[in-house]
Order: C-alpha cells, then structure tokens, then sequence
C-alpha cells in the first residue's frame, strides 16, 4: 500500500457563456520526487487550458523541493505562451515562500499571501 504524499484538485469560475473565467489549482502535501509523480500530469493538464487566469494555490504545500518548483514554472510558461496568466497563492505559507524567493521565482511569477488580490492579478 501505497501513501499519498501530494494531492491536487482545482475550481473553476465561469463566465455568463459557460467559458472558463479563472481557474484556481490547489495543491497541498509534499512537492518532492514522489509527490510531484503524483501529480505532475494532472497539473500540466489543468494548467494547459485556453488562455485564462491560474491561481495555483501552495497554502497547504508542506515542503517544496526543486522537481516542484520546475513543474510550476513549466507550467506558468506553458500558460504564458497560449496568452494566460499564473499567479502562486502563499497565504501564510512562510516555508514556501521563502523557498519560492530564495529560487528567484518571484520574479517570474507573481506571489500573493491574500486570496484576492491574487484573483485580481490572474484576472488582469
């Protein structure tokens, strides 16, 4: 038997037309070597969409090795080349955030503690 280590689920907010508006990807658990083989389809998949907003949402990201962090960034550019936009909510994830910001991916993608300001940037 084997135990989960990662998990992912995402949301999404519709337009009137049934579009998708913003889609928010929870991931939570351990983004290491096991953890990201977990889930490292699902979130290329759900990030591969036409060109709208992400939030990816590490609030409940309990560790975050450098496999987790190449597979945010692949996604964040796969999602800029089709036109749309990712932005990380952190909440008061200090562990992550200060992971994501030694790496230098706060300047490559933007980083939120509050839920709507990081909606607000997906958005923009």
């Amino acid at each position: 038997m084997t135990m989960q280590t990662a998990s992912i689920h995402s949301d999404d907010v519709l337009e009137a037309d049934g579009s998708i508006k913003l889609r928010r990807v929870s991931l939570s658990g351990r983004l290491d070597m096991l953890g990201m083989e977990e889930i490292a389809l699902k979130l290329t998949s759900l990030t591969a969409i036409q060109p709208v907003g992400v939030i990816l949402d590490l609030r409940d990201v309990s560790f975050l090795a450098s496999i987790g962090i190449r597979s945010i960034i692949s996604s964040a550019r796969a999602l800029d080349k089709k036109g749309g936009r990712m932005v990380l909510l952190l909440g008061a994830n200090d562990l992550v955030k200060a992971t994501l910001e030694s790496a230098g991916i706060d300047e490559v993608i933007p980083l939120f503690v509050d839920d709507d300001e990081a909606e607000r940037a997906a958005l923009a």
